[in-house]
């Protein structure tokens, strides 16, 4: 799925930000899917607009999309129905309905050899799980009470020389960004961001949860699952242990569903 921007518009990422609409996408008029057809989100670019604080896409974006046959013997009628905002000196709701049938084939698929290009390059800037694959590692995530609120604590390493990621976080009911400036640790190449989560109230109900963390420096961006309290707690906060496979528990809508007309 391909979307093209005129100068000076943007779009936005699954979790937009402050404010803002994610493109949602409505796959329920397909045949013969085996299952939800699974997107690719490029990574995004952070930006500030009207005293936001963003997560968006300028110019264009492709989101790939994996999907799989019921029945590899028949065709599949993909039908889909996407709602989506794009934004300048004002956001303007889109809605797009598409519609396409892929047949089955046992021969090599004759392939347009610029779409290739073209979904291979922004399936390459989408967040990776492997640390080795873009050189950046999550070392521990600590969940730290600062008098009403809690914070976590995320220690990184391979960070860039400005060492200002954005750090995206998406839990039960909430989700945060940040792109404070890392502070130093104890150990050597290993930096702290800290993202505020709210009260100190959200803590017990995050205990066996998982959450999804982004951490995006410098066009580089690891992905990684992690459970609240799988490794026990302590008295500098509440432990989490990082988990290799994708998000079983989607983070619910909250605050970033809200669409906000600047």
């Amino acid at each position: 799925m391909q979307i093209k921007l005129a100068p000076g518009w943007w779009t936005y990422w699954r979790m937009p930000g402050t404010s803002g609409m994610p493109p949602k996408f409505d796959w329920s008029g397909s045949k013969n899917l085996a299952d939800e057809p699974e997107l690719v989100w490029p990574a995004p670019h952070r930006a500030v607009a009207y005293r936001e604080s963003l997560n968006v896409y300028r110019d264009e974006v492709v989101f790939p999309i994996e999907l799989r046959p019921a029945d590899p013997s028949k065709p599949i009628e993909l039908h889909l129905k996407l709602a989506f905002a794009i934004c300048k000196n004002i956001c303007m709701p889109i809605v797009a309905e598409h519609r396409l049938t892929l047949m089955p084939s046992s021969a090599e698929p004759d392939l347009d050899n610029d779409n290739v290009a073209l979904i291979s390059a922004y399936t390459g800037r989408a967040p990776t799980p492997d640390p080795e694959t873009c050189g950046l590692s999550i070392r521990q995530v600590r969940a730290e009470r600062d008098g009403k609120n809690v914070a976590l604590d995320i220690k990184v390493t391979g960070l860039s020389e400005r060492r200002r990621p954005v750090v995206l976080i998406e839990g039960p009911e909430f989700v945060r960004a940040s792109d404070a400036q890392a502070k130093p640790t104890d150990d050597i190449g290993a930096w702290t961001v800290r993202v505020g989560l709210g009260p100190a109230t959200q803590l017990n109900a995050l205990a066996g949860r998982r959450i999804r963390i982004t951490v995006i420096d410098e066009g580089r961006a690891l992905e990684q699952i992690w459970v609240v309290g799988a490794s026990g707690s302590s008295t500098a906060g509440l432990g989490l242990t990082p988990v290799s496979h994708r998000l079983l528990d989607p983070p619910e809508p909250g605050a970033s569903e809200l669409f906000s007309l600047q």
